[in-house]
């Protein structure tokens, strides 16, 4: 089985593939909901703000960061606090994520979460370009990411000359990683997102970045989130908030699974 059928299966079953796909539903809604040009907001603005939103929504669906609780039996207290902010319905359909199975797992301040042996960070990019991302021009912490070895089996469809070529802030990089005694069990996967600002048609993957200096292949693999079914009901549509600020909101709804039922007032 291939790197990337292991990683789908696995985080397919535990739930985490969904909950990403509820996250940056939710994020992307808000963001867009929120999105004013005539008040000075712009692509960077959505870039930041839909970030932002993204982790805090996956903080709430793994009960990580401030919505960290004790112990698991304890995950049906603070319901509130977790509903609190999201648009109506949200909260009724976040997957359900039993409190520790996915945990926090930051890599030099960037944002992640772990699930077993695979660790997933968070990049933005921009909509439409996700096979050109040139990894060698992002953060250290994302030029790691894009440095560890190449799954097994895998072979390039455009070889470039220049993939392989030396560079010494990367081998710098490389140096560090060995000093800090990096758990060689985990592999580090890239939650990429990204939206069309005037449409707000998103983008949603999961893959392994691969180094690509020379402008080759960005991946060795990458799957699409939101062409994905995660199961029942999977169909639902999240109502709008009522009376939405002016501006584009056309974020499509992601497959979600049904989360707890839960006690009326609770679901805001």
């Amino acid at each position: 089985m291939s790197q990337q059928q292991d990683a789908l299966e696995d985080l397919g079953s535990s739930g985490v593939l969904s909950a990403l796909a509820w996250a940056d539903a939710s994020a992307y809604r808000r963001t867009m909901q929120d999105y004013d040009p005539d008040t000075g907001h712009d692509q960077g603005w959505i870039g930041t703000t839909a970030h932002k939103l993204f982790c805090d929504r996956l903080h709430r669906v793994f009960s990580t960061g401030k919505f960290a609780v004790e112990s698991p039996a304890a995950a049906s207290t603070g319901l509130d606090t977790v509903a609190a902010g999201l648009a109506p319905g949200e909260f009724r359909k976040m997957p359900i994520i039993v409190p520790g199975e996915v945990v926090w797992s930051d890599v030099n301040g960037s944002p992640g979460w772990r699930y077993r042996e695979w660790r997933f960070l968070l990049a933005s990019f921009v909509y439409g370009e996700s096979d050109r991302i040139l990894w060698s021009q992002k953060s250290p912490t994302k030029r790691r990411v894009a440095s560890q070895p190449k799954p097994h089996g895998f072979v390039a469809s455009q070889p470039s000359l220049f993939d392989d070529e030396p560079d010494s802030s990367l081998e710098a990089v490389l140096q560090a990683i060995s000093e800090e005694g990096e758990d060689s069990e985990v592999t580090t996967l890239v939650v990429a997102h990204s939206v069309e600002r005037e449409l707000g048609i998103r983008e949603l993957y999961l893959g392994r970045s691969r180094m690509n200096r020379g402008g080759g292949e960005a991946w060795y693999w990458k799957h699409d989130l939101l062409a994905t079914d995660f199961g029942q009901p999977g169909k639902g549509t999240i109502p709008a908030p009522s009376d939405p600020r002016p501006g584009p909101s056309g974020v499509q709804d992601a497959p979600v699974r049904l989360r707890r039922e839960v006690r009326e007032g609770n679901d805001k």
